[in-house]
């Protein structure tokens, strides 16, 4: 097996096991309810987070080119 699919492999499983936690969560009564669905959200908003500061962090660090001197015309 190459490491791509091996990769695959490992990635489908852990995605599996979260889809089976979260339908379990759901359905586990209501204390773990809140954190069937507070989980993700937190999870997805940090990542809209970072997502964001790795734009602004990259929008801050560029700097812009200038354009080059034209010759003066006669």
């Amino acid at each position: 097996m190459t490491k791509f699919r091996v990769g695959r492999t490992i990635i489908s499983g852990i995605c599996l096991i979260l889809a089976g936690l979260f339908i379990w969560g759901l359905v586990a009564g209501e204390e773990w309810r809140f954190w069937a669905i507070a989980a993700p959200v937190i999870v997805g908003f940090s990542v809209v987070l970072g997502i964001g500061f790795s734009i602004g962090r990259l929008m801050a660090s560029t700097k812009i080119a200038q354009a080059p001197d034209k010759p003066p015309e006669e």
